[in-house]
């Protein structure tokens, strides 16, 4: 059993509602051995509440860590895991759950790896899910999709519980996980920082046509997730975004 791994690996509840459904992904979480959960902005996050659907589960729930922000929550993770019940249109990276569990695992040997799983009535939200490397759809019947918070929690950990035991994994194909570097990969909260800034590079040029361009930046960030930046090279696009905005003002004082 690998539990260097599961000891990187951190569950997200994303805006979670109600403290017993909180409590089933406690006890998801300790029954496959994660020890990491973070709450962004949660409704109430009652201890007491929780423990109700999480018996001696009081050490998880005493370290349960809050974010007001998502960004926070998932800044110091070099891969980031979202589930979602449905397909999206968007052009994000999607992985079945023994894949993505697979490449879990070998991703912590670089840093922390986030899972994140969205509010009970509506999921996880299209911008919450650009913040993820790939999306994770667990299959299930199409005339009634719909898992709850526990039961998708339950699923993916215990696909990583697998992953980091070596069982009957052999047959599935790893998912491609890029070059190795002699370089740390690039966190989710410089990512995060570099495509902040690349979109105020693309404004100073005037390069979107339209008021609304979450497209264009999905797209861009769909191919810069699949290049998965090691830290220089973050360095480097950051710098390259952040000249071309102090360019612009240089000329535009200029003139």
């Amino acid at each position: 059993m690998n539990t260097e791994a599961l000891d990187s690996i951190s569950v997200v509840l994303v805006q979670p509602q109600d403290d017993i459904n909180i409590g089933t992904a406690v006890r998801a979480a300790r029954n496959f051995g994660i020890e990491s959960t973070r709450l962004v902005d949660p409704a109430s996050a009652d201890p007491d509440k929780i423990s109700i659907s999480a018996p001696r589960c009081e050490e998880i729930i005493d370290n349960l860590q809050r974010y007001d922000e998502l960004d926070e929550a998932i800044d110091d993770c070099v891969l980031t895991l979202g589930l979602t019940a449905r397909r999206r249109t968007a052009n994000w990276r999607q992985l079945q759950p023994r894949q993505a569990a697979r490449e879990a695992v070998r991703q912590t040997e670089k840093g922390r790896v986030a899972l994140l799983f969205g509010r009970e009535d509506r999921g996880l939200s299209n911008r919450q899910l650009d913040r993820c490397q790939a999306v994770v759809t667990i299959p299930t019947n199409p005339d009634y999709s719909s898992l709850n918070l526990g039961q998708a929690v339950s699923v993916m950990l215990w696909e990583l519980f697998r992953a980091a035991a070596e069982i009957d994994t052999e047959d599935v194909p790893l998912a491609d996980v890029g070059v190795d570097s002699e370089f740390d990969p690039a966190p989710a909260g410089g990512l995060e920082r570099m495509f902040d800034q690349a979109e105020e590079a693309l404004e100073t040029i005037e390069f979107f046509k339209t008021e609304h361009h979450d497209h264009i930046m999905r797209t861009l960030r769909s191919v810069f997730f699949r290049a998965q930046l090691d830290s220089r090279e973050l360095a480097i696009w950051h710098g390259i975004f952040k000249e071309v905005v102090e360019y612009m003002k240089r000329v535009g004082s200029g003139r």
